[in-house]
């Protein structure tokens, strides 16, 4: 069974309890499209992006009927054309790379039909700030009221603002944290695209797929039950955001 990491299955289990079934999806970020494939069965189509140079690789990897329904460019948001429209946008772990996120969030409120839905995480707290930001791009940490601010500032409606995963996100960016440690050497010496780039495929030895028999949607189902129970507070380090045109 495949290996998911951690805090994308906390992550994806708020989400697909959120996500509005309609005709097309697009996913910003695209990374592994592990979540663009599951976001198929809420779609009858999706397009996905990423400017990483190894998610095209991975692309042509997934099976030819997720190919069919799934598009996938290699740009970025800038790129996309300006006459289409999606009923869902999302965005996770991308919103903290970009220096104007103001007019990024413009632009996907534009890439949104009427009454769309925008779904996105982003890092939560400066005060969970680590090495591990650093090297991975990020500008900056969210605190909850400014984010509910700045998007309503891009004209969304029905904002919420989650606070997912906690305890259990807690405790992995505390090993993320120690871990960085070991990869700073590298990715120090990084410039911020090639950083950011990197931020969303999964660097792990084939072997740790033997821990999708214990990492994996299934076995994360009381871990994910647990942390619900917090949503609503503001203790995690991670926040999922979900909003309306």
């Amino acid at each position: 069974m495949k290996y998911f990491p951690p805090r994308y299955l906390l992550r994806r289990y708020e989400i697909l309890k959120r996500v509005r079934p309609a005709h097309c999806f697009l996913e910003i970020g695209a990374g592994e499209f592990a979540l663009s494939q599951e976001l198929l069965a809420y779609f009858k189509r999706g397009q996905a992006i990423d400017f990483s140079p190894a998610v095209a690789d991975l692309y042509q990897q997934l099976p030819p009927a997720v190919q069919q329904r799934l598009s996938f460019d290699s740009i970025s948001i800038a790129d996309l054309p300006t006459d289409v429209q999606y009923d869902c946008v999302v965005a996770c772990e991308v919103m903290e790379h970009i220096e104007d996120d103001l007019a990024f969030l413009h632009t996907v409120h534009c890439l949104l039909t009427t009454n769309g839905q925008v779904i996105l995480s982003v890092p939560a707290h400066m005060k969970f700030w680590t090495l591990h930001d650093e090297i991975t791009g990020h500008v900056r940490r969210y605190e909850k009221a400014d984010l509910l601010a700045l998007m309503q500032r891009a004209g969304f409606q029905q904002v919420q603002v989650i606070s997912y995963g906690y305890p259990v996100i807690n405790l992995l960016w505390r090993l993320r944290a120690l871990y960085a440690k070991r990869q700073a050497g590298e990715k120090q010496q990084w410039d911020a695209q090639q950083q950011t780039q990197q931020s969303g495929v999964l660097h792990v030895p084939r072997q740790w797929d033997v821990l999708g028999w214990l990492v994996n949607p299934y076995t994360f189902l009381p871990l994910n039950w647990l942390a619900s129970m917090f949503n609503a507070g503001d203790r995690s380090e991670g926040y999922l955001v979900v909003g309306y045109k």
